[in-house]
């Protein structure tokens, strides 16, 4: 049987989401759910812009086959029951116009404005700080001991539904 190690071995950082989505899709070599989860929690977390990596749809199918239940949710690397989360949470994204509807988000609104301006300084377009609060049953992960960033992962299926405003 194939494993999430074995997949990813001797890969960059940015090769992982393909790997993976070969892994399962394509090859269907990598089937444990645990290891898709693995796959998942280190593709995601490791790819400088995971969503520009593969598309959301790929994305979301990922994270279902790592969940294998509806009611629940990937945190950092569990599988946990949406019961256990706020019936709703207003989240915040640091992000161009255009990208306002991505799938990753914070409740740290001090790193959604960093998000937002970090690209300010070499001359790169500004960003905005958008807001949104939206159900439990649209959070596919929550990322809280990678990289820092208390970082929720959205149903991006769900997310155009919602307002999504600027936060001034």
């Amino acid at each position: 049987m194939t494993t999430w190690t074995d997949v990813s071995a001797g890969l960059g950082r940015n090769d992982m989401p393909y790997a993976l989505a070969m892994a399962v899709f394509v090859e269907q070599t990598l089937t444990d759910p645990a290891d898709i989860a693995d796959g998942v929690v280190n593709a995601w977390c490791s790819a400088e812009w995971p969503a520009q990596c593969l598309d959301e749809s790929i994305w979301w199918n990922l994270f279902d086959l790592a969940t294998e239940d509806p009611l629940t949710y990937l945190h950092d690397h569990e599988v946990r029951d949406r019961a256990d989360l706020p019936a709703t949470v207003t989240l915040y994204r640091g992000a161009v116009e255009e990208h306002k509807y991505g799938m990753s988000w914070t409740d740290d609104l001090a790193r959604a404005t960093w998000f937002a301006h970090r690209f300010d300084t070499i001359g790169g377009e500004v960003g905005k700080v958008w807001q949104v609060t939206v159900d439990s049953d649209m959070v596919l992960a929550r990322f809280e001991s990678r990289r820092g960033e208390a970082e929720w992962v959205l149903d991006p299926h769900l997310l155009e539904e919602h307002e999504v405003v600027e936060v001034v």
